[in-house]
């Protein structure tokens, strides 16, 4: 059920699936008339229908990122054309300014009372749906208030950040009007009942090279630990999930064994590059890009193993990691080589004098997602694009990933408190 308070606006994009059939509106006679109705130029409105529809084609084939975006880029339009009353080249610190604060504290006419689609099918055409609103409200209780989180702010600030660069690419706009909004203005009211720092369960700097560097001298002096080696690094650099590395049933009950064809060199623009084909949570497949740095490590694992090309070769049913018996080893045992070598690390920890720090390796020694979000934290502060980061991660949209994954803020902060003097 929407609210009883009038919305002046309407929906302006589609879903992923028919966002291709809207750019010349020619089924879209509601969006087409409200354009022309809208009290600012009617040129420029429709102007900005049409890049900011360009826009998001771009995403059209990641549905999670797309509905992201989609969502809070018809939310904007409609706040800078019948709030603000400009058109999108106008944008500038003050409009993004006083945008945050407007979603913050919405009229209750922009919120409905739970999720509804933007457009209804109405003899072969596509019509306003007249329970839609910006934002909605997914609690029951008809006396909850609506309130927007701090994720889901920065979630907004994601998406425009991303949209205003794409108009300054495209000289819509002169420069990115986010850039100098106060944090303030991004920043949710405050909730005293949630004061604690997002936890992002990952390795530091200095403990992931502190594992590397163990592992590489252990194997070194001994082979048996060549596969401690490469698993822990192929899991931390691959974004890789622990049942991502073992053989998993399919349909019909058959099993799926990851294998050096799952391998793959691809060209583009003329470079090579190397991928990896992940069968992941869900049953759904993805692609990872192999670091360089990674490739000296897979060919370190295939010359302990004899194989006879230093990388996979098209088609190759060697799995990644064979047993003795010529098969692949199982989860719990991928599963144990982390734990030995969360425990090997810890020991020289141990002898080297850092006992807090061995201490919180074996802490962890079971938690095997550590290695995954790791790998991922580091790509992001290192400037990675969150939008394909997110991709190989396997997650359904950025948002999500940033969630987890981004805290620049919270950095910040831990790092200015521990310069101040006592």
């Amino acid at each position: 059920m929407t609210s009883k308070a009038r919305f002046p606006g309407f929906p302006v994009f589609d879903t992923a699936e028919l966002i291709h059939e809207q750019a010349d509106l020619e089924l879209y006679p509601d969006l087409r008339a409200a354009l022309a109705s809208l009290p600012v130029d009617h040129d420029a409105a429709l102007e900005d229908f049409q890049i900011a529809h360009r826009f998001l084609v771009k995403y059209s084939d990641v549905s999670g990122t797309y509905n992201r975006f989609r969502s809070e880029i018809q939310r904007f339009l409609n706040y800078t054309w019948l709030v603000a009353k400009r058109h999108l080249s106008q944008a500038d610190t003050d409009l993004v300014s006083s945008y945050f604060s407007f979603i913050k504290t919405p009229p209750a006419g922009w919120v409905s009372r739970g999720i509804y689609p933007a457009f209804i099918a109405s003899a072969d055409l596509r019509r306003f749906n007249p329970h839609w609103r910006p934002m909605a409200l997914r609690s029951k209780d008809t006396n909850t208030p609506y309130s927007v989180s701090q994720a889901s702010l920065n979630a907004s600030r994601t998406a425009l950040q991303t949209f205003f660069k794409y108009l300054v690419s495209r000289d819509y706009l002169q420069r990115n009007p986010l850039l100098d909004v106060r944090k303030r203005d991004r920043n949710a009211k405050p909730n005293l009942n949630q004061d604690r720092d997002a936890e992002v369960r990952r390795l530091t700097d200095w403990q992931w090279s502190y594992l590397l560097e163990t592992l590489t001298e252990l194997a070194s002096a001994d082979a048996k630990f060549e596969r401690h080696l490469f698993v822990i690094v192929t899991m931390k650099s691959l974004f890789l999930r622990v049942s991502e590395l073992a053989p998993r049933p399919v349909d019909r009950g058959q099993m799926r064994t990851p294998t050096f064809g799952d391998f793959r060199r691809t060209i583009v623009d003329g470079e090579p590059y190397w991928v990896y084909s992940v069968f992941g949570k869900g049953d759904k497949t993805r692609q990872v890009t192999l670091p360089d740095a990674y490739l000296d490590y897979l060919k370190r694992w295939r010359l302990h193993l004899g194989l006879t090309s230093p990388l996979p070769v098209p088609g190759e049913s060697t799995p990644i990691l064979p047993s003795k018996k010529g098969d692949a080893i199982g989860k719990r045992q991928v599963q144990r080589i982390y734990e030995q070598a969360m425990v090997g690390t810890a020991d020289r920890m141990e002898r080297e004098g850092f006992s807090d720090e061995a201490k919180q390796m074996l802490a962890i020694r079971s938690e095997t997602h550590y290695l995954r979000h790791t790998g991922a934290s580091q790509a992001i502060e290192a400037g990675g694009d969150i939008r394909h980061i997110s991709e190989e991660l396997g997650h359904a949209n950025a948002t999500f990933t940033e969630s987890v994954y981004v805290n620049s803020e919270q950095v910040r902060r831990r790092t200015e408190g521990r310069r101040r003097l006592v």
